[in-house]
């Protein structure tokens, strides 16, 4: 535990780039009071500490200096988890009670007792817990500057809030989300609330056009994952990427309703990646057959492209007019699109050891395209 009350004005009044006379002038003192804070000649009275921590956006603990034992919190909300997968609910919000009483300028304890209370709500329907949980997590956000864990920011947070809001208005819920819906990341938990409203139709729409975004993300995510795994230079590597190709596929081929559409072109990209690691682990015959896969449904495609999903795929329930036309890098021609892709895949930052393993797929490629 330290003591650094007059440091700590200091700090937090530069930070804040005030000088003495500013900060004096904030809080009705004179600057020669604040310059004592600061040299620790005397303290502030307990009404103005607390309207300094308010002040500089922190907790009386964090400016008179003290310090949490991190074991100790990690005690508390250890405690909480345990009861909670225990499903000793009135044990959990007992702890959470005492906890926000004994450390409310601190994080982690409000953002977990918030969390433990919404939990429980969702298991009881307390209605009170509602309230409580939002409090909680609006607390937590002031003192947000303590977080050190990356996955938790104030966009996830207001996020929290807005669920948690559903139990008591749905419709403030609803706002909240549309409000903090950047690029569709609020639109499941939209959708699942418009149900709750029977508003079938609206929720579908929603489900839809997350099911296509998904779609796609998970393209960039099956080939970003698949040249981490090629790179590494092991046969064991090899086939896992060929595996995470074959996922992909079952995906595709449970999404397609058999009409030409973007689908259609993502599966030669995940033929022709596919290939690829099965030529590094100098497997041909099955390379040859994906690459003969692959140019056979791009050769479909070419007849009639198609660059969207819309109608094209199963479980479409979204606006005719909704527009989900892509577009790539790799050409807009599904066959040309085989050959700059091997060529891409042939460069940094693929390693050239894994490259000259691929050399294979290259040249069979070549030998029945002139054909």
């Amino acid at each position: 535990m330290q003591h650094n009350l007059n440091e700590n004005i200091k700090k937090y009044r530069k930070e804040m780039n005030l000088t003495q006379a500013d900060l004096a002038e904030a809080f009705g003192v004179t600057e020669g009071a604040v310059s004592k804070w600061e040299s620790g000649n005397t303290v502030p009275d307990i009404s103005i500490l607390m309207d300094l921590a308010d002040f500089f956006d922190i907790s009386v603990d964090t400016l008179l200096g003290y310090s949490i034992s991190s074991k100790s919190i990690d005690g508390i909300t250890d405690r909480m988890k345990k009861f909670l997968d225990e499903g000793k609910y009135d044990e959990a919000i007992s702890v959470a009670e005492k906890a926000v009483v004994r450390y409310p300028g601190n994080f982690k304890i409000l953002y977990k007792c918030a969390g433990t209370y919404e939990t429980v709500l969702a298991r009881k329907n307390i209605k009170e817990y509602c309230q409580k949980s939002i409090e909680l997590y609006e607390s937590s956000l002031r003192y947000l500057s303590q977080n050190d864990d990356p996955e938790i920011s104030e966009i996830s947070i207001k996020m929290q809030m807005a669920h948690v809001k559903q139990w008591d208005d749905m419709d403030k819920a609803l706002m909240d989300l549309e409000a903090l819906n950047y690029m569709g990341i609020s639109d499941v938990q939209i959708a699942r609330i418009l149900m709750r409203k029977g508003m079938s139709d609206e929720a579908l729409d929603k489900y839809t056009k997350t099911m296509v975004r998904t779609l796609v993300q998970n393209l960039d995510l099956a080939t970003g994952m698949y040249i981490a795994l090629i790179s590494t230079d092991k046969n064991k590597a090899y086939t896992e990427a060929s595996e995470l190709m074959d996922w992909y596929m079952a995906i595709i081929n449970a999404t397609s309703n058999g009409k030409i559409s973007y689908l259609t072109k993502i599966k030669t990209v995940v033929l022709v990646f596919k290939a690829m690691s099965l030529s590094c682990i100098k497997e041909y015959d099955l390379m040859k057959e994906c690459i003969d896969q692959a140019y056979e449904i791009a050769k479909e495609f070419d007849k009639n492209p198609c660059n969207d999903f819309s109608g094209k795929i199963k479980f479409w329930h979204t606006a005719k007019d909704h527009n989900t036309s892509v577009y790539d890098e790799i050409g807009h021609s599904a066959v040309d699109g085989i050959g700059n892709l091997i060529a891409e895949m042939m460069h940094k930052p693929t390693p050239e050891k894994v490259i000259k393993k691929m050399e294979e797929a290259k040249k069979y490629w070549e030998s029945i395209k002139e054909k």
